[in-house]
């Protein structure tokens, strides 16, 4: 009797231990599924994050057109067949470019803010790299003419340092894009070089008026005159034959 009422309790012992390590593992493994559901979900936060906090850098081939750095930011304007880029220039020191040089433009967008008008956020292009590919016509001209073109103008007109800087810059653009044999056998032969600046109106427009001449045997000879619109900043060769105005691309 004794034997008998011993052996079911044993076994109802071993069912209850049984029921014990079931329950446990079910525990752990709940609780490995919740840490490792917890992990997944941190790493995939830290790359959402990651991936929005990088800006995409993009990349282009342009011609460099002008630096201006008279703003509340800097800008460099580069040009890609027919559209035009203005570039926030902040970053880079370098202003050796000169206008038809090839370059490469690394950019990324961002937001910068209006001075004057409350701060205002906007999306804009700013540069994360600029580097020089090739020589244009002008840093060729440079290089073979090794000389300074001269100017001239009216002791009334009183023109400012920065506006002088920016005709020389048309001007010496022209001459090294020119097509006028006169100007090419000047630069060829390595003659001076000299322009007139002088206020013109035409059609009711005011234009800077440009004569450029070769100095030869102490003689000035004007071999091409030119119209500056400043407020357009576009260049005008003038057409005697037609009394005309030509907008100058290159």
């Amino acid at each position: 009797m004794k034997n008998n009422a011993t052996q079911p309790m044993k076994t109802q012992l071993r069912n209850i231990w049984k029921i014990l390590l079931i329950c446990t593992c079910v525990s752990c493994h709940s609780n490995e599924e919740k840490k490792n559901k917890h992990t997944d979900t941190a790493e995939k936060t830290v790359e959402v994050k990651k991936a929005t906090g990088n800006k995409p850098q993009k990349k282009g081939f342009m011609e460099f057109l002008s630096y201006n750095d008279d703003g509340d930011y800097f800008l460099l304007t580069a040009r890609r067949k027919n559209e035009t880029f203005s570039f926030i220039n902040d970053s880079n020191d370098d202003r050796s470019l000169l206008r038809g040089d090839t370059i490469v433009v690394t950019w990324i967008t961002d937001t910068i803010y209006i001075a004057g008008d409350g701060d205002t956020p906007q999306q804009a292009d700013k540069i994360v790299s600029v580097k020089k590919l090739k020589d244009g016509n002008v840093s060729k001209f440079r290089k073979t003419y090794n000389k300074q073109l001269k100017y001239h103008w009216p002791q009334e007109e009183n023109y400012s340092k920065p506006y002088l800087d920016k005709l020389y810059t048309a001007v010496e653009y022209y001459v090294a894009n020119s097509k006028n044999e006169l100007l090419q056998l000047l630069v060829k032969n390595k003659d001076e070089i000299n322009y007139s600046i002088e206020k013109q109106t035409r059609n009711n427009k005011e234009y800077t008026l440009i004569g450029i001449a070769g100095t030869l045997e102490h003689h000035s000879n004007t071999v091409q005159w030119l119209y500056l619109d400043s407020e357009e900043d576009k260049l005008y060769e003038y057409d005697l034959q037609n009394d005309s105005l030509i907008e100058f691309n290159h």
